[in-house]
């Protein structure tokens, strides 16, 4: 079974990104207008076992889209059908 999950990113003062799960009940909009937050765009990772669905307030592309999913490589637990 696939996972499918959401979450909004962040950045903190280095720059890096940060996640916060987002709990949606199986409707994942392109975009999201978020409580103190204002709308955030939907970006999507997908392996094998596994998609996410990450909100950023911008949409991300080329490098800095590269550099979020970095980031998310190294928060997402192995645990979560990914390897």
């Amino acid at each position: 079974m696939a996972v499918t999950e959401a979450f909004v990113a962040t950045q903190n003062c280095y720059f890096n990104y940060e996640f916060e799960e987002l709990y949606l009940d199986d409707d994942f909009p392109e975009e999201l207008s978020i409580s103190l937050r204002g709308m955030m765009f939907r970006h999507e990772i997908q392996y094998p076992n596994a998609t996410y669905y990450i909100y950023y307030s911008d949409v991300l592309t080329g490098c800095e889209l590269q550099r979020m999913k970095d980031d998310w490589a190294k928060y997402c637990p192995e645990d979560k059908g990914l390897f």
